[in-house]
């Protein structure tokens, strides 16, 4: 196991700077099982729906944990011990030069993976709490032709692929809502997900691999593959098909307008991934200034197949009788009140939570990070702090692109406004977490050597991992609505 940990060292290891990394490191894992230890001793949430004094509203992005009995809980804190004496044992221990080279193929996460999905059948979201699964799954089978949900601008290919599937077989089956559809359906997403994911787990540049595959594999979003009733399952694997093309693009492995056609698709899935377009034009700048491509087929390979996604897009939606009219009125941007961002003086509808700058709202997005990527924003804040030098230049051109993607997507986080707040649309927000793990992998693997970062990662994959099982295993208990 250890050499597997240990396999693809870019740099020589035991440097003081290292040590200090990692100590680092383990300093934000323990600071996170002290706040899972914390929110344990709280009181319970007594309402089915909690108002803001109650606890589980304070602190919701760790409350799976109190779901589990006493010897899991602390089952899982003695893990991520072990794993950091482990750790330190091993940064120790091994001395410069010791360690291969070369990447090595690690097959066991073929195994994880298989795993995985058997998980996402076995283990499915047992209610409809969160975001508009409710709505969802209700609509989508509603008895009355007339009034059943079958086109939505919310998630245009989404809404109409689940849709379609409960057409073919929820009469026929006898389904008396949506959920068979998206328990069928959502596992398969994730399987794309894990599909891309080993891809990406094979790059030498992402080595090693299971350090990518275990912060992308333990983050959070990983229920949307769980039978989870939302529009946000086939659109976390479109951006990791798209991330992963992107980063085939800079190697001239793959064409631009291939990573194009994935993002469009993945934009007609749910459109709040239209924020990852400065990420494609950042892929069009430097495949435009390679010189194999001339300015016009750049702008062509980058702009013409979303736009043919879109085009096919509204094509479908006029052909259902939900177009434009539908766009701009009942089924406009922004939820019930039509309101995009987080107000930045006042709340003026019954769907605004908080302003832009306030302490309701900074809790609410630590609370999603907390819930989805415990891990990822406090390791790469802590990492970044640290400057290495002699980066190449294939190195940096892919971590910008990263940095691209993931700066968007989360200033999106910031700024846009949930109509349910931020504990029932953590899936609309979850989705900024696939970038910006992958732009931690690509950070801390240029300043770590590979023993290094097996002994400053591995303690928090394990902690990542045990939250969202956690996580998992609440959304397997029933819940009804009040």
């Amino acid at each position: 196991m250890s050499r597997d940990l240990l396999a693809g060292v870019a740099s020589p290891l035991s440097s003081i700077s290292s040590r200090v990394i990692v100590a680092g490191l383990h300093g934000i894992g323990l600071l996170l099982l002290a706040l899972h230890i914390y929110v344990r001793t709280l009181p319970p949430t007594l309402e089915p729906i909690p108002t803001p004094s109650d606890a589980e509203a304070a602190w919701w992005g760790l409350w799976p944990v109190t779901y589990l009995a006493p010897f899991w809980f602390w089952l899982g804190v003695i893990l991520v011990l072990a794993a950091m004496l482990w750790a330190w044992r091993l940064l120790l221990q091994t001395s410069p030069g010791s360690v291969a080279a070369e990447s090595q193929p690690l097959p066991w996460l073929n195994a994880v993976s298989a795993l995985l999905f058997i998980a996402f059948y076995l283990a499915p979201i047992a209610h409809t709490r969160w975001g508009d699964a409710y709505i969802l799954s209700q609509a989508i089978a509603w008895p009355d032709a007339a009034l059943r949900l079958t086109h939505s601008w919310q998630a245009p290919l989404d809404v109409f692929l689940h849709s379609q599937f409960w057409l073919a077989f929820g009469p026929q089956f006898g389904w008396q809502d949506a959920m068979p559809v998206y328990r069928l359906l959502s596992p398969l997403a994730g399987l794309l997900y894990l599909g891309v994911l080993l891809q990406f787990a094979a790059d030498r540049e992402f080595a090693p691999g299971w350090l990518t595959y275990g912060l992308l594999a333990s983050l959070g979003l990983m229920q949307l593959f769980f039978g989870y009733v939302e529009n946000y399952s086939f659109a976390a694997a479109g951006i990791l098909a798209f991330l992963w093309l992107g980063r085939r693009v800079l190697q001239g492995r793959s064409p631009l307008w291939l990573a194009a056609l994935v993002l469009g698709i993945t934009n007609a899935t749910h459109p709040s991934t239209i924020v990852l377009c400065p990420a494609l034009l950042y892929l069009g700048v430097t495949t435009w200034r390679r010189g194999t491509a001339s300015l016009l087929r750049v702008v062509v390979e980058t702009a013409l197949p979303p736009l043919i996604v879109a085009g096919g897009t509204l094509a479908l939606m006029e052909a259902g009788g939900h177009g434009l009219a539908a766009l701009f009125t009942t089924d406009r941007p922004g939820g019930s009140d039509a309101s995009w961002f987080v107000p930045l003086w006042g709340t003026s509808t019954r769907w605004q939570a908080y302003t832009l700058l306030s302490w309701l709202h900074l809790r609410d997005l630590l609370n999603q990070m907390l819930l989805v990527a415990p891990v990822v924003l406090p390791s790469l804040l802590w990492i970044g702090l640290f400057a290495r030098r002699g980066v190449d230049q294939e190195q940096s051109k892919t971590r910008n692109f990263l940095a691209a993607a993931a700066l968007a997507h989360l200033l999106l986080i910031v700024i846009w406004n949930p109509d349910y707040g931020g504990q029932r649309d953590w899936d609309l927000f979850s989705l900024a977490w696939i970038p910006a793990t992958l732009w931690l992998v690509s950070i801390a693997r240029a300043k770590l050597d590979h023993a290094a970062l097996a002994a400053g990662f591995v303690p928090l994959i394990v902690l990542q991992a045990l939250h969202t099982a956690a996580w998992v295993y609440q959304n397997t208990l029933p819940w009804t609505w009040p």
